[in-house]
C-alpha cells in the first residue's frame, strides 16, 4: 500500500504550537503542569510540547513518562509512570500520545491515573482518526483525519525527521 505523508515536520511543530497555547488558554491559573506522554513517539511529542508551553507561559512543567506493557492482562497492571501517584494528586495532568484510535491505550493511562486523585485529566493527541471503540475523546488534537478500518496512520520519529502518514 501506498504511503502519504499527513503531516510533515514543520506542519507537527505549528500544530503542537497551536496545542501548547490551547493549553496555556486552559490552565493559565496554573502554577503547574503534569505532561504525560506515552510511550515513545507520546513521550517525543510531550517533549516538544512542553518546550513550545515553556516558550510562552511561566508554567511549572514536569514531564512524566508511560510505558505500556501491552502484554500484561489486564493491561492496565502494565503501566510503569516514571513518577510516584502521591505527586500527581491534586496537579493538572495532560496525558500525550500520537495517534488516538480504539480509544483502549489512553483510557488504560488514565484510569491508572485516577487513583492518584489529579485536580483534572486532558488528553492531548497529534492525529484523532477517528473508529473509537471506547467512550475517549482528546481535548487538543493537532489532526482530525477520517480513516476507514484498513488504513493505518503511523507517526515516524527518524533521525532528523518527525513525519505522521497514512497508509
Amino acid at each position: 500500500a501506498d504511503k502519504i505523508k499527513i503531516l510533515d515536520q514543520s506542519s507537527i511543530q505549528q500544530r503542537l504550537k497551536r496545542i501548547a497555547y490551547e493549553l496555556y488558554e486552559t490552565h493559565y491559573q496554573e502554577k503547574e503542569l503534569l505532561i504525560i506522554g506515552i510511550d515513545e513517539r507520546g513521550g517525543y511529542l510531550a517533549d516538544k510540547l512542553a518546550e513550545y508551553v515553556a516558550d510562552i507561559s511561566p508554567l511549572e512543567l514536569t514531564l512524566i513518562d508511560a510505558h505500556l506493557d501491552r502484554e500484561s492482562d489486564p493491561p492496565s497492571i502494565g503501566i510503569e509512570l516514571t513518577i510516584e501517584l502521591e505527586e500527581i494528586q491534586n496537579k493538572p495532568v495532560i496525558v500525550v500520545d500520537d495517534v488516538l484510535y480504539t480509544g483502549r491505550t489512553l483510557l488504560n493511562v488514565v484510569s491508572i491515573l485516577l487513583y492518584a486523585h489529579p485536580k483534572s485529566i486532558q488528553t492531548a493527541i497529534l492525529v484523532d482518526r477517528g473508529h473509537r471503540k471506547l467512550p475517549v475523546s482528546a481535548d487538543y488534537v493537532g489532526l482530525q483525519l477520517a480513516t476507514t478500518f484498513h488504513q493505518h496512520v503511523e507517526f515516524v520519529l527518524g533521525e532528523n525527521e518527525m513525519a505522521a502518514y497514512l497508509h
